[in-house]
């Protein structure tokens, strides 16, 4: 039996291309690679444009070569005269069609040229043949047309038959176009898997910063192998999520696969946590600049070189520095990217953006980006979201927000951390959560005295339980400078608290900083301190950033400590 990709007919697909399907996945040997619906968005030179490029039914196998399949359903004819191809349509009269062969070579050559983009692509090029199936009709006895090899034609009568037909065509090609022999000259068969034989799992850090700075494997879900299959062929698709469903892993996810394809894509976020993670995640995949939007701006307008630097935090007011960091800098990408396609032009430039925490953007931001996209209004882009994280007043509405997806699973979560994520948040209510039913959240009364309720709960975490101390996080309402928990230092003593990523202490971060991330345990503190919808939104926030434990520091009578 052929591997198959995917293993099973698409969702869209009819009666007889699910017999098609079945009967090449059962018929031919298990060295052969099957691939249903093979689509990839590519260009020919480095600075031609973006195109799509798609082949019905591609067969592929390490000696014998690549064989492409063109599938058309009912008759088909050709007038001579005009050279033009006619087709029965659903209504069963005839319409003119493209040319199948001509598209059946063009979707070959086009195949091959994305292949060569790969980093390890060679001179050497491998057998490629095409074919056409008339599933439901009978080619003529004396063939087409003069340019229409007979044997490239598989008709109904072969399809009791048509693993052995495939077989005998794709020797025919070989005959005619011997590949290279030696296993150098096969890097091809590599480029094919990595461009359609997609991984089965995405490395992401589940534990920030642990003391053997070792990274967990998480597979992908067959729902989320399922979506960025069905998006293949997609350039511009907003993806909406709650929180835990994946937006971060699939953003990650995404970008490798574009650059596995030869894209060049341009990873950003809002927050600069997030930025740091996602690039230490693609620090070995060439062809991602993976940076949170503020690092962006300093990395490509060369900021850092000019001696560029914010206003003082103490010096300067409020209003100076959200001028600097919501305008001036997104000011100075733009400009530095409209620099660099006069001075480069496309070859300067990112083939595909990839944005998660898109919900933060304010529009100077979405033009600055703009600005470094081969085509801004075609370049692959995907903007994952959740409008219910947004705590900007002034962001604007997600591009394609009106026709987004939507991831409808929690992942991250425990079911006991679910169920009280859907208490802060009603619209949670509606996620089916996957995780293991959990320890139950625990609420800390934060009275008489905060500095020893917390030391209660880390020494019965940390303490009794035997978690180490770098897999909790506090979070607080309040950035880690303003914090109550600066002044109980001694009070917490043996645990220590930490604004860095030290082993063998306490992190503490704010809400709003530890958007997109997790931790194993957290620790929710200060929410009194918010207005209520505030309050609500970064508990929301807050409490899902946990993946096993859960534990709020309350007041019963809604004070801040």
């Amino acid at each position: 039996m052929a591997l198959a990709i995917p293993a099973q007919p698409r969702p869209t697909a009819n009666a007889l291309q699910r017999r098609i399907f079945d009967s090449l996945r059962g018929g031919l040997p298990d060295t052969w690679l099957l691939i249903h619906g093979a689509s990839w968005v590519g260009r020919s030179r480095p600075t031609e444009p973006l195109h799509d490029g798609a082949i019905d039914i591609l067969l592929a196998h390490p000696e014998t070569g690549l064989l492409a399949l063109t599938l058309v359903q009912g008759a088909l004819a050709l007038d001579p005269s005009a050279g033009s191809w006619m087709q029965q349509g659903p209504d069963g009269k005839p319409r003119r069609v493209a040319d199948p062969i001509k598209s059946a070579q063009e979707a070959v050559a086009a195949l091959i040229d994305k292949l060569g983009e790969h980093p390890l692509a060679l001179p050497s090029r491998p057998t490629a043949g095409y074919g056409v199936i008339l599933g439901d009709a009978l080619a003529p006895v004396r063939g087409f047309a003069s340019h229409v090899p007979p044997d490239v034609i598989l008709d109904g009568t072969m399809l009791a038959e048509l693993p052995a037909a495939v077989l005998r065509l794709a020797s025919a090609w070989q005959a005619r176009q011997p590949g290279p022999g030696n296993a150098a000259s096969r890097w091809w068969w590599h480029a094919l898997h990595d461009l359609f034989v997609q991984p089965q799992q995405a490395r992401v850090l589940l534990r920030q910063q642990l003391a053997d700075d070792q990274a967990a494997m998480v597979a992908l879900s067959p729902q989320q192998l399922g979506l960025l299959d069905m998006l293949a062929r997609v350039r511009r698709q907003a993806i909406y999520g709650a929180a835990g469903t994946g937006k971060t892993l699939l953003a990650i996810h995404k970008a490798r696969q574009l650059a596995a394809q030869g894209m060049r894509v341009l990873l950003t976020c809002y927050n600069r946590a997030l930025g740091q993670h996602m690039q230490r995640t693609l620090a070995d995949t060439p062809g991602v600049l993976a940076l949170h939007f503020h690092e962006l701006c300093y990395d490509l307008a060369g900021l850092d070189r000019r001696r560029w630097q914010a206003p003082s935090e103490t010096a300067s007011p409020r209003t100076d520095r959200a001028q600097f960091f919501d305008h001036e800098l997104a000011e100075q990408l733009r400009q530095a990217g409209v620099a660099r396609a006069l001075a480069e032009g496309p070859i300067g430039l990112f083939d595909a953006l990839v944005v998660d925490e898109a919900q933060d953007f304010i529009a100077p931001w979405w033009q600055a980006l703009d600005a470094w996209l081969v085509d801004p209004q075609r370049a692959i882009r995907y903007l994952f979201y959740d409008d219910q994280q947004q705590l900007r007043p002034d962001a604007v509405p997600v591009p394609g927000a009106d026709e987004a997806l939507v991831l409808t699973t929690n992942w991250r979560n425990t079911q006991a951390i679910h169920r009280h994520l859907a208490q802060v948040a009603p619209h949670m209510r509606q996620l089916p959560c996957v995780g293991p039913p959990g320890q139950a959240v625990q609420l800390e009364p934060i009275r008489p005295n905060p500095g020893r309720a917390l030391r209660r709960v880390l020494q019965r975490v940390c303490g009794e339980g035997g978690v180490k101390p770098e897999d909790v996080v506090v979070l607080t309402a309040r950035s880690p400078q303003r914090t109550v928990w600066r002044d109980f230092a001694e009070l917490l003593l043996p645990w220590q608290l930490t604004t860095g990523d030290e082993p063998g202490r306490v992190r503490l971060r704010g809400i709003r900083a530890f958007k997109g991330m997790e931790a194993p345990v957290v620790v929710l503190t200060e929410l009194e301190l918010e207005p209520a919808e505030t309050q609500r939104r970064l508990h929301y926030i807050g409490a899902s950033r946990a993946t096993a434990l859960l534990v709020v520091l309350h007041d019963p009578d809604g004070q801040p400590p």
